[in-house]
C-alpha cells in the first residue's frame, strides 16, 4: 500500500479506549434492532443506547431517522482529531487527512486491491470480502460514486439519507475491498474479544470495527466519504456550518471529549497521575460494557455488511 501516516497518529488510533469505543459505537447502532430486552438493558445502563439505530431487524438501513447524520458526523470528528495530531507533528508530507479524490480502479499502482482470503469461522464475512474484491464490485462502486457526486441526486437527498446510503454501500464495501489477510483475527470465536494482544499496532485489519481506524487506508476511504458532505452542501447551496438536524451521537464520552474521539493525542508526552487515573477509568468503563454484553449473549453484527441499494431508489 502506498499510503502512510506518522507513527503518532497510528499510536493514538491504536490506544485501547479508542479501539473499544469505535467498536461499541458501531455495534450498538448496527445491532440494536436485533438485541433482546436484556441486551438492550445492558447497553442502555452504561449509556450505549443509540438514539437512532442504523439498521432495521432485517438488516436494511434506517434511511429516515437521521442515523446517517450520526455516521457522517462521527467520522468527520475522527478526521478532525487526526488533523489535530498532524498539526502537532508538523510533517510537511502529511499536513492533513487527504481522502481519495475518486475510488481507485482495479490495477491502481498506489492502492492495489489485496487478494481474497478466508476468515476462519466467519463464512458470511469471508463471502462479503471475496465479493468486494471483484471487478464487478468495482463497476458497482463506480456507478454509486457517480450518483453520490451528482448534484441533481444530492439535491433530492436529506443529509441523513445520504449518510445511510454511503455507509451501507460504498463505505462498507471499501472496508472489505482493501482488507488484507491477517495472521490472526479478533473476531474468531468471541465477537467481544478485547485481549490486549489485539491492541498491538500491527493489528490494523480494515474489516474489524476494533482495528479499522488504525489502518492508514481508513483515512483515505473516510476522506472520500467526508467529501460527500461538502458535495451535498454545494449541491444544496448551503454555506457555513453543516445543518445537522439532530444532535449527532458519538457515544458516551469522557469530560473534555464530547465532540472528539477517545484518542489521547499528547504525542506520547508523560501523563500526570490525574490523567492516568482518568484513562484507567475510561478503560474500566468500556471493559465493563463489553463484559455486560458478553453476559447477555450479545453477538457482534457482521462487520461492514453491504446492501444492494441505489440513491436513485431513495428519493
Amino acid at each position: 500500500m502506498a499510503t502512510t501516516l506518522p507513527m503518532q497518529v497510528i499510536e493514538a488510533m491504536a490506544e485501547r479506549p479508542m479501539r473499544m469505543h469505535h467498536a461499541l459505537w458501531h455495534i450498538s447502532r448496527n445491532g440494536w434492532a436485533t438485541f433482546s430486552p436484556a441486551q438492550r438493558d445492558a447497553f442502555r445502563t452504561r449509556g450505549w443506547e443509540p438514539p437512532r439505530p442504523a439498521q432495521k431487524a432485517n438488516g436494511q438501513p434506517e434511511f429516515d431517522n437521521a442515523s446517517g447524520e450520526d455516521f457522517l458526523f462521527m467520522h468527520r470528528q475522527m478526521i478532525a482529531e487526526v488533523n489535530e495530531i498532524l498539526a502537532k507533528v508538523g510533517d510537511p508530507q502529511h499536513p492533513q487527512v487527504e481522502g481519495w479524490p475518486s475510488i481507485p480502479a482495479p490495477g491502481d499502482a498506489d492502492f492495489p486491491v489485496p487478494p481474497a482470503f478466508t476468515v476462519p469461522g466467519g463464512p458470511d464475512l469471508t463471502t462479503n470480502i471475496q465479493n468486494a474484491k471483484t471487478e464487478q464490485t468495482f463497476n458497482r462502486l463506480h456507478d454509486l460514486e457517480q450518483q453520490f457526486t451528482d448534484p441533481s441526486i444530492l439535491q433530492r437527498l436529506t443529509l441523513g439519507r445520504l449518510g445511510a446510503g454511503v455507509e451501507f454501500t460504498v463505505h462498507n464495501t471499501m472496508h472489505l475491498r482493501w482488507s488484507e489477510e491477517m495472521p490472526e483475527y479478533r473476531l474468531g470465536g468471541d465477537p467481544f474479544n478485547v485481549d490486549p494482544r489485539f491492541d498491538e499496532l500491527s493489528y490494523n485489519w480494515l474489516a474489524d470495527f476494533y482495528s479499522s481506524h488504525v489502518n492508514p487506508i481508513f483515512w483515505k476511504l473516510h476522506g472520500w466519504v467526508d467529501a460527500r458532505i461538502d458535495d451535498w452542501m454545494k449541491a444544496n447551496q448551503r454555506t457555513g456550518p453543516v445543518p445537522w438536524t439532530v444532535t449527532p451521537w458519538v457515544g458516551p464520552m469522557p469530560p473534555g471529549h464530547e465532540h472528539h474521539t477517545m484518542a489521547r493525542h499528547t504525542l506520547r508526552a508523560p501523563v500526570d497521575k490525574g490523567e492516568a487515573d482518568a484513562l484507567r477509568g475510561q478503560i474500566d468503563d468500556l471493559e465493563a460494557m463489553i463484559d455486560d454484553a458478553k453476559a447477555t449473549g450479545t453477538r457482534e453484527p457482521v462487520p461492514f455488511a453491504t446492501i444492494d441499494w441505489s440513491p436513485r431508489d431513495s428519493v
